[in-house]
């Protein structure tokens, strides 16, 4: 029994180093393929990633035409509208420079003609006035005489009268 156990233990012995070679070859061969799927694996990712990034690169480019030319569009018509607003503007300008024009004729013509009828009063009041003038300075001279004559008069009288009373008194 000894040598049956022996040999059983010689068999279970062999059988680990059997069992512990095939584990180091399977963990090699597991190491092997698990860095063979991990190479894969990076490869595919590395060229999903890659055309990933190709298709959106193509899809931003082209949402980037889109805009650009959306904004150019824009721009365009933004232009147009100045221009248009601009020309819209000088049309009005030269409209509201016709009519000033037009009023500002006959308002001068107007202003002329009230010039002239004040110029015109005017002359006929300071003809006037100066008729008046001579006429109030003729009076006043008349009646500066009229005033001397009348004080002579009075003077000669109370020298009369005084002459009577001087002499009634002596």
């Amino acid at each position: 029994m000894t040598a049956i156990r022996a040999k059983s233990s010689k068999q279970t012995a062999a059988i680990k180093t059997e069992v512990a070679k095939l584990a180091e070859t399977l963990k090699a061969q597991f190491l092997q393929e698990n860095e063979r799927l991990a190479a894969s694996l990076t490869e595919r990712f590395q060229t999903a990633n890659a055309k990933l990034q190709e298709e959106f690169g193509v899809k931003l480019q082209h949402e980037i035409q889109g805009v650009s030319e959306r904004v150019n569009t824009l721009k365009r018509d933004t232009e147009h509208g100045i221009d248009n607003l601009n020309k819209s503007v000088e049309i009005l300008s030269e409209e509201m420079s016709a009519r000033v024009n037009a009023h500002i004729v006959p308002t001068r013509k107007e202003l002329d003609k009230q010039g002239q009828e004040i110029i015109t009063s005017s002359k006929v009041v300071l003809a006037s006035i100066s008729e008046h003038k001579a006429k109030t300075e003729s009076t006043v001279s008349n009646l500066r005489q009229e005033i001397n004559q009348s004080r002579e008069q009075v003077d000669s009288r109370l020298h009369s009268i005084s002459g009577e009373v001087k002499s009634s008194i002596q």
